[in-house]
């Protein structure tokens, strides 16, 4: 089938639906990210997300149609189009993949811990350790039902996201509407800075979109795999298509979670405990006896999914280049999978909060200098290079 005039094909519906469910994993779903980068400024901070996503889609488009125009789907490959005539630039995508690789998998765990003591009262470090306990195991041993079950337990989290999201709104639209008749600013906003964590400031919109921006910058991270999922795209218009219902997508689904987590301020920021698991927070409050079990135990079953999904996509990038010369695969692969959870457990250890503000924020900051930037200047200019070679306008 030509689909060559189309802008939502099978492979543009698909890609879209990737993005959306790549951003919508356990550190979405857990709510901290959207209540330290967008709810807790003020008014105007649940409404940065429609900037931060047309950023990201922008970032990702490159992506497609560099893949597409080159037939390259390696983002090596295709990566190193993108940048000319800056082709020593795409090692840094690769590092920047890594290192967003190793603090979402900490982030993962980090939560993990967060859930099971918010739950059960269980210590912090038990929880850790059962986490990295549970992810080694699988990694080694049952990674192949852990894959075969993603997709299914992703697409369960994002149906009770979806209900809570339009439950909740129901429920908490008075507070909304309150706190923005009262044009709600938060006096103690997260402040951004380089060198401060935790730091707080008067809110404003200028602060509230530096925070925006970063994370347009780690979000940015996942370009490698979004342009993976287009392969077999076969135009520009798909290209279009995939990034215009990604963005709507997306943008709706973040922007009902920011306005939830700002529908409880300013008591949501000063406890400690909700201030940890958002949207945990929001569910209590919905009494639907049912979601307060199942939302939970799917998180938690999320956030195993995704250490797992992560580290396992480290091995298969690791496994060429380390223990060459150890002939069993599996033993390697298994070494190279304990290392890599051993290194994202130490990061862990450090808190969620301190992978969400400080860790995700240098990554922001590096993927604007590095991938961003570079991506909308020469990035766009070889892609209209070879628009005029394939005879397009």
């Amino acid at each position: 089938m030509n689909n060559k005039g189309k802008y939502l094909t099978p492979v543009s519906i698909g890609t879209a639906t990737v993005w959306f469910s790549t951003h919508c994993g356990a550190g979405f779903a857990s709510g901290t990210q959207e209540l330290q980068f967008f709810a807790n400024h003020g008014w105007f901070g649940p409404l940065m997300p429609i900037l931060t996503i047309f950023l990201v889609a922008l970032t990702y488009y490159v992506g497609l149609e560099s893949a597409r125009q080159t037939g390259l789907w390696n983002y090596d490959g295709w990566s190193k189009e993108a940048f000319k005539p800056l082709k020593w630039l795409s090692p840094f995508l690769d590092f920047n993949i890594i290192i967003i690789t190793i603090a979402a998998s900490a982030a993962t765990i980090a939560a993990g811990a967060n859930l099971v003591n918010q739950s059960f009262g269980i210590p912090m470090w038990i929880g850790s350790v059962t986490m990295f306990a549970i992810i080694t195991l699988l990694c080694i041993f049952g990674e192949k039902v852990v894959r075969n079950n993603a997709m299914i337990m992703s697409a369960a989290i994002l149906i009770i996201v979806t209900l809570i999201v339009v439950v909740g709104l129901i429920k908490f639209s008075p507070q909304i509407a309150k706190l923005y008749s009262e044009g709600y600013v938060n006096p103690q906003s997260t402040k951004w800075a380089i060198d401060s964590q935790d730091a707080k400031t008067p809110g404003s919109v200028w602060n509230a979109l530096l925070w925006a921006l970063t994370y347009t910058g780690f979000q940015a991270a996942a370009v490698g795999g979004i342009a993976a999922a287009f392969k077999g795209g076969q135009s520009k218009r798909e290209s279009k298509g995939a990034m215009a219902l990604g963005f709507v997508l997306n943008t709706v689904m973040l922007v009902g979670i920011c306005l939830l987590i700002f529908s409880q301020m300013p008591g949501i920021m000063n406890d400690k405990q909700a201030r940890l698991l958002p949207t945990v927070h929001i569910v209590n409050q919905l009494d639907i006896p049912a979601l307060k079990v199942l939302y939970p135990l799917l998180l938690f079953l999320a956030l195993v999914t995704t250490a797992v999904g992560f580290i396992f996509g480290m091995v298969t990038r690791l496994d060429p280049y380390v223990l060459k010369g150890m002939n069993n695969k599996l033993a390697r692969r298994a070494i190279i999978s304990l290392l890599s959870l051993l290194v994202c457990f130490a990061v862990s250890q450090l808190g969620l909060m301190w992978v969400v503000q400080v860790a995700y924020k240098y990554m922001g900051i590096y993927s604007w200098i590095f991938v961003i930037i570079p991506f909308f200047t020469v990035g766009f200019i070889n892609i209209k290079k070879r628009n005029k070679l394939e005879g397009q306008k």
